[in-house]
């Protein structure tokens, strides 16, 4: 009886060691087991602007007095060339992490803002144009739509990242990704149309014309950073990002009158711009866990 008293006693301690030194192996991590936290730092962007497009078109009667002489209408497109820039930023998080029960894996997400404040420009470009007019005359219609610039800025933009990670000792490393949101402010600047007309080359849209807008486009991220606790309740966060943003497309329309010759134009331009800005940023914050 005592010899399997005394057996029982040993094996449930050997089983209770057993369980509290795996315990103890996962408790020897100093990261804290779950906690929200909130942080601050910088960072630094590459932004990219690609899928740039300006469509430009012309609709034009000729009137001679009080005479319609002839209708035209002409097109075309062309990409600008935007180059990429770096830029510094300041940025902020707040978020949330939970370790899983009796592991070292976690999980949790994160709400990011992050000040990019990036713009790029082209210069004095031209935007080709074909048609036709037809009427008392008639023929083929070309010509090009000076643009003085063309320029797209991301300032702010926001992000939402659910992640995975692994807790080592003083850190944890992590992988994450999800929907973002961008404010994106793209402008057209000083638009002429000239023509090759009757021999002549016209301008035919009068004084140059500047279109702007601003939008919040989605997009998507994906991130991955490692973390170090300074103490039980302060972390830095390091950690890499690319995002990639959808395409917005603007539209334009500008009445014109002008006279050549005796001759009246009267129309309107219109058309399209359009592009996407891609950012990949390093950020860095310290964080305040609670």
């Amino acid at each position: 009886m005592n010899t399997w008293i005394r057996t029982g006693l040993l094996t449930g301690a050997m089983l209770w060691g057993g369980a509290h030194a795996a315990q103890a192996q996962v408790a020897a991590t100093g990261v804290p087991q779950k906690g929200f936290f909130v942080g601050a730092g910088g960072s630094v962007n590459f932004s990219t602007f690609t899928n740039q497009d300006v469509f430009a078109q012309g609709l034009s009667q000729i009137y001679s007095g009080d005479t319609l002489v002839a209708r035209g209408e002409a097109g075309g497109s062309t990409s600008p060339d935007l180059s990429g820039q770096t830029d510094f930023a300041p940025m902020v998080q707040l978020g949330y992490y939970e370790r899983f029960s009796g592991s070292n894996w976690l999980w949790g997400a994160k709400f990011t803002y992050n000040y990019l404040n990036a713009s790029s420009s082209q210069e004095n470009f031209l935007i080709p144009q074909a048609g036709y007019y037809t009427g008392e005359v008639s023929g083929a219609l070309a010509g090009n739509v000076y643009a003085r610039s063309s320029t797209m800025k991301a300032t702010n933009q926001f992000a939402l990242v659910p992640f995975l990670g692994y807790a080592f000792d003083k850190s944890f490393v992590y992988f994450g990704g999800g929907p973002t949101l961008t404010q994106i402010k793209q402008e057209l600047n000083g638009l002429v149309g000239f023509a090759s007309l009757f021999g002549d080359r016209l301008d035919l849209t009068g004084a140059p014309v500047s279109f702007s807008s601003t939008n919040w486009v989605w997009g998507g991220t994906v991130s991955t950073g490692v973390t170090y606790f300074l103490a039980p309740d302060w972390f830095v966060d390091l950690n890499y990002t690319y995002t990639m943003s959808t395409t917005k497309t603007n539209r334009f329309a500008a009445p014109f009158d002008t006279l050549h010759d005796g001759l009246t134009f009267t129309g309107v331009a219109l058309g399209t711009y359009s592009g996407t800005t891609d950012v990949q940023a390093v950020m860095v914050s310290i964080n305040k866990l609670f």
